[in-house]
């Protein structure tokens, strides 16, 4: 049976340079990597449901920790030391996939490029949270959708191989599965063909509402257009959605 870690905002899980035989696997919630140099402390990343901290003490290579991690929010992880590994690797395949899926999402995070100049980025729009689930989903922070499209969908750990090396590419917002109501990939902001920008609900039927209008249901379009302004969109469960806001700006063109 996996041990699971419960934390709560601004527990310390591990500090730069302490002994370390165990990394966590979240389930739930938001961890922030802090890496010290030349005495000075720097942001280095913050990491979401699927993700791994810790992983090195895993190799064998180093007891030390790198990094020190703190929680920004309230969650849990799956505790995995050397002897979980081991169990995890000669037992059934399907649990080994989530952990395999998180080494595999660090390795090509640490394999891209940094972006030179965020400055020059396109912002697209801008999102945060209506609700605390939403706000919850955001780590508590507004973001810039600097790209198209952008894919709201939900956290789905890997059962086969199949699924692990699967072309489609995780979601940008991880949300929640609620009894897979929320598809891993649910709804899209993307790129129109007036060179706007439109809403895509890509499993009609679903609930889903965009202002005060729903969307997707019926006779009513799946495709809508997002026009310049402050908007509202809520999808998942009608008793307990989802609620974002997007505030797409007025003279904002999609590439």
């Amino acid at each position: 049976m996996a041990r699971i870690l419960k934390f709560r905002k601004n527990d310390i899980l591990m500090d730069q340079g302490d002994d370390g035989e165990a990394a966590y696997l979240i389930q739930e919630g938001w961890l922030e990597v802090n890496r010290k140099e030349a005495g000075k402390r720097r942001f280095t990343t913050r990491l979401g449901p699927g993700e791994i901290a810790g992983e090195l003490a895993l190799t064998g290579i180093g007891r030390k920790r790198t990094a020190t991690v703190r929680a920004l929010t309230d969650g849990c992880a799956e505790i995995i030391d050397r002897g979980a590994l081991i169990r995890l690797v000669n037992g059934p395949g399907n649990r080994l996939m989530p952990l395999l899926s998180a080494l595999f999402s660090r390795l090509q995070d640490s394999l891209s490029e940094p972006v030179q100049n965020k400055a020059k980025q396109t912002v697209y729009a801008k999102l945060c949270g209506g609700n605390a689930k939403a706000r919850r989903a955001l780590c508590h922070q507004s973001r810039d959708i600097l790209h198209l499209p952008w894919v709201f969908g939900a956290y789905i750990n890997p059962v086969s191989v199949t699924e692990l090396f699967s072309a489609l590419p995780p979601p940008d917002i991880k949300l929640s599965c609620e009894g897979r109501k929320i598809r891993e990939h649910h709804l899209r902001i993307e790129a129109a063909n007036d060179g706007g920008m439109q809403l895509h609900l890509l499993n009609h039927g679903d609930f889903c509402m965009l202002d005060e209008e729903r969307i997707g249901y019926g006779s009513t379009p799946d495709i809508v257009p997002l026009t310049a302004g402050r908007h509202s969109i809520t999808f998942g469960l009608t008793a307990d959605p989802y609620v974002f806001n997007i505030e797409v700006p007025e003279t904002q063109q999609a590439d």
